[in-house]
């Protein structure tokens, strides 16, 4: 089975061509609209959630320290420091949408 990659530039042809809007300006757009949601996402909150209707929900999500942890190789004692852990939970659209294709009839 062959991956097809996307990148910022199909999504900016893709969207241009269905709201009839130029390339340049589009670019603008989606621009502002990923910073801001990169500016979100970077917060000194503990938790975040940012919610985007139809396409799906980021959480970061604080880990604990973990003063456990051993190096598999070394079998050595390690200290892994807590950190923010980012997740993506795809909305209930999205998933019915990639899991219909896979539905065994």
């Amino acid at each position: 089975m062959d991956k097809r990659c996307y990148n910022k530039n199909d999504i900016i042809r893709r969207s241009s061509y269905k709201i009839n809007m130029s390339n340049e300006e589009l670019k603008i757009i989606f621009d502002c609209f990923m910073n801001t949601i990169g500016e979100i996402l970077k917060q000194p909150e503990e938790r975040i959630h940012l919610e985007i209707r139809n396409f799906g929900s980021f959480d970061i999500i604080p880990t604990k320290l973990r003063g456990n942890a051993r190096n598999p190789i070394s079998g050595e004692r390690i200290i892994i420091p807590p950190r923010k852990r980012l997740t993506f939970k795809p909305s209930k659209n999205i998933k019915d949408e990639i899991y219909k294709s896979r539905s065994i009839v």
